[in-house]
């Protein structure tokens, strides 16, 4: 019974894959949902589907279906009716009955069902109740019913999140958009965008309260793009690839990124130990817990940049000095080694030696490699 139940999971997990359903949480949830709704009823309740445009309604749909012939052995189409195509109730009563014996044995998709008001509701809900499971019967609406609702509805029902509202998919939907694209369009040498970049396109996401996927894959595809029209992509995407057009398109502004910032990498410190230590390290070195904090992000970022060798310690610590090497560099606005010894005061003793200005100049622009 444990394996029967072990083998039922993976092919649910299949079907999500053979479709393309992505977002970890949205996943554990649809496995739950069409087990329960489709496979353990054996596809004889109707089930509504339920979202907004854009959140993947028919990819649930697709899933289904491909469930029903894997699991429950359905060998039928997968067919469509359009219920705001019928003129009157009598037209709905026999072309619904004529769509479910067309599909008969596999499933029929009810497009646009929560169109249907009144005395039509009433008709393709009783129909679709007493048609025994001559088909798998999906209704697919765009809108969920206040719970005080009367009107009549599909034995059961599915509903997705508008994207908004799945934080935690966010992130994983926007690299899968970025895998996809790198390999219709073969982006060598880029590896994605960066946390901080991922972090401003979810912002994003939260204030406008975008709903759609798609959405989701349009501003990746022009993120893409712009980043691909101005020359040979970076190894990641940055906040600075990133903003100008989350500007434009969106009027995200700087106070709005400083928030943001500053909210994701005081994310990193949530739990109260992380957060005393926080404290503790910031008074130990005499400067500010939001300096640490962001000092803290950019080292993160520096290690998710690590793709030619492993990230071990001495990798990771080697990659780090060299970046702080070179941002010193650019503090001290020099040219020359000379230069950059005079940066540090007149007196002789305030400087660096020559050989050490000489070992710093020389990593910071890798000509002792």
């Amino acid at each position: 019974m444990l394996q029967a139940a072990h083998d039922i999971g993976d092919r649910l997990v299949r079907a999500l894959d053979s479709v393309g359903i992505v977002g970890q949480r949205l996943r554990e949830r649809l496995v739950k949902d069409l087990k329960a709704k489709i496979v353990l009823r054996a596809a004889k309740d109707a089930v509504e589907v339920i979202g907004d445009s854009g959140t993947g309604k028919h990819k649930v749909v697709e899933a289904a279906h491909a469930i029903a012939c894997d699991i429950l052995g359905r060998t039928g189409p997968l067919a469509a009716f359009d219920c705001a195509s019928a003129s009157s109730r009598a037209d709905l009563d026999d072309a619904l009955a004529g769509a479910i014996r067309e599909a008969q044995g596999g499933t029929l998709v009810l497009d646009r069902f929560g169109a249907l008001e009144g005395d039509a509701r009433s008709v393709a809900t009783r129909i679709i109740r007493d048609r025994g499971d001559d088909a798998l019967i999906l209704a697919v609406s765009h809108r969920d019913p206040s719970p005080d609702s009367a009107e009549p509805r599909p034995a059961t029902s599915i509903r997705l999140k508008p994207l908004h509202e799945r934080e935690e998919d966010v992130w994983e939907l926007i690299d899968h958009f970025f895998e996809a694209m790198a390999q219709d369009y073969d982006l060598q040498g880029c590896m994605g965008f960066s946390r901080q970049a991922k972090g401003d396109i979810a912002q994003v996401v939260q204030e406008t309260c975008l709903k759609s996927v798609r959405r989701l894959r349009d501003i990746v595809r022009d993120l893409l793009f712009e980043a691909l029209a101005d020359g040979e992509l970076p190894l990641k995407l940055t906040s600075e690839h990133v903003r100008p057009y989350l500007e434009r398109t969106f009027g995200q502004t700087s106070e709005d990124r400083a928030e943001r910032d500053a909210a994701l990498v005081a994310s990193q410190f949530d739990a109260v130990v992380e957060r005393s230590m926080l404290e503790r390290l910031a008074r130990v070195h005499e400067i500010s817990e939001d300096l640490l904090q962001r000092q803290a992000q950019i080292i993160n970022e520096i290690v998710e940049g690590i793709s030619d060798v492993p990230k071990s310690y001495r990798n990771i610590m080697t990659k780090v000095e060299d970046v702080q090497r070179a941002a010193a560099w650019l503090v001290t606005g020099a040219k020359t080694q000379a230069a950059f010894r005079q940066y540090f005061g007149a007196e002789g003793f305030m400087r660096p030696t020559k050989s050490v200005a000489w070992a710093f100049y020389n990593r910071v622009f890798k000509r002792d490699m």
